[in-house]
C-alpha cells in the first residue's frame, strides 16, 4: 500500500511539476517545500496574505505579553494572600482586591481581545490560503495538457507493475492542502508565541 501510494505520488509529481523548457503548469513554482510555502505570499493576493500574517504576529506578541503579565500578577496575588496577616507588612483588603481584579482583567483581555481575535485572523488566513492553493492545483489538473485524464489512465510503472488510478483526485488534493495549511499556520504561531514569551520574560527579569 505504501509502495503504491509512493508510485502515485511520483506520477502526480511528474505530471504537475514539469522541468524547465517543457509544459508549464500553474504549480510549477511549487516543486519544493519553500516554493510551496511562499507561493501565496508572493502571488497576486500578497496584500491580504501579508496583512493577515502581520495581524496574527501582532496579536501573538500581545497574547504572549499578556501571559507574562498574568504570571507576574498571579505571583503578586499569592504573595498578598500569604502576607495578609503578616505582623510587620500586612496586606490590606483593598490591595488584595485590586490585585485580584487586575488578574481577572488581564485574563479577559488575553483570552477575548487577543486570543479570540487572533483565532479569527488565523482561520481567515487558513481559508484564503487553502482556496488559493485549491484553485492553482485544480487549474493544473484541468489544464490544456489534460493532466486529469492522464492521472485516470495511469496504466503501469517503469517495472511493468499495474498502478491503479487514484480515486477522487480533487478531494485528495484538497485534503492534503487542508492539512498542509492548517499545520503550517499552527506551527508558525506556536513558534512565534514561544519565542515571544521567552523574550518578554527575559525583559521582565531585567
Amino acid at each position: 500500500m505504501r509502495s503504491r501510494a509512493w508510485q502515485i505520488g511520483a506520477f502526480v509529481k511528474r505530471l504537475l511539476f514539469r522541468e524547465a523548457g517543457s509544459h508549464t503548469s500553474p504549480v510549477s513554482s511549487m516543486r519544493g517545500f519553500w516554493g510551496l510555502m511562499r507561493a501565496y505570499w508572493f502571488s497576486e493576493s500578497w496584500r491580504e496574505a501579508w496583512g493577515l500574517t502581520f495581524a496574527i504576529l501582532v496579536l501573538t506578541a500581545l497574547s504572549a505579553q499578556a501571559s507574562v503579565w498574568f504570571a507576574v500578577t498571579s505571583g503578586e496575588l499569592i504573595n498578598r494572600i500569604a502576607y495578609f496577616h503578616h505582623p510587620s507588612t500586612p496586606t490590606t483588603p483593598m490591595a488584595l482586591l485590586t490585585t485580584a481584579a487586575t488578574l481577572a482583567a488581564i485574563a479577559i483581555m488575553r483570552d477575548v481581545c487577543f486570543t479570540a481575535v487572533r483565532h479569527f485572523f488565523s482561520t481567515t488566513l487558513h481559508r484564503k490560503w487553502r482556496a488559493w492553493l485549491d484553485r492553482r492545483f485544480n487549474e493544473a489538473l484541468l489544464d490544456s495538457n489534460h493532466t486529469h485524464f492522464h492521472l485516470l489512465q495511469m496504466g503501469s510503472d517503469a517495472s511493468g507493475s499495474a498502478v491503479p488510478a487514484p480515486d477522487n483526485i480533487d478531494q485528495r488534493v484538497q485534503e492534503s492542502i487542508k492539512g498542509l495549511t492548517g499545520g503550517a499556520i499552527g506551527l508558525a504561531m506556536g513558534i512565534c508565541r514561544s519565542r515571544a514569551v521567552a523574550w518578554f520574560y527575559r525583559q521582565q527579569a531585567y
